[in-house]
């Protein structure tokens, strides 16, 4: 699961995710974008999304972002 999913399974935009939880934008679409790893975040941060997002701080730490490049932030898959 990604937060990507998390997110269209809750009908909500990355945009929305940030106003609920008090995180910038910009690090929300970092975040989903994979450009920045959920791991590196400090805990208010995790715990703000996860609580806008309705699920436990644990399961937001193992969301899937194995599917992007951490150093890009691009897809490993070049098919796009």
């Amino acid at each position: 699961m990604t937060i990507q999913s998390m997110l269209r399974e809750r009908n909500m935009s990355m945009y929305r995710l940030s106003q609920i939880s008090g995180v910038p934008k910009t690090t929300v679409i970092d975040i989903c974008s994979g450009k920045s790893d959920i791991e590196g975040c400090t805990a208010k941060t995790v715990m703000q999304l996860s609580r806008a997002l309705g699920c436990t701080m644990e399961e937001l730490m193992q969301i899937d972002n194995a599917r992007y490049d951490r150093t890009t932030g691009l897809p490993k898959d070049e098919s796009y």
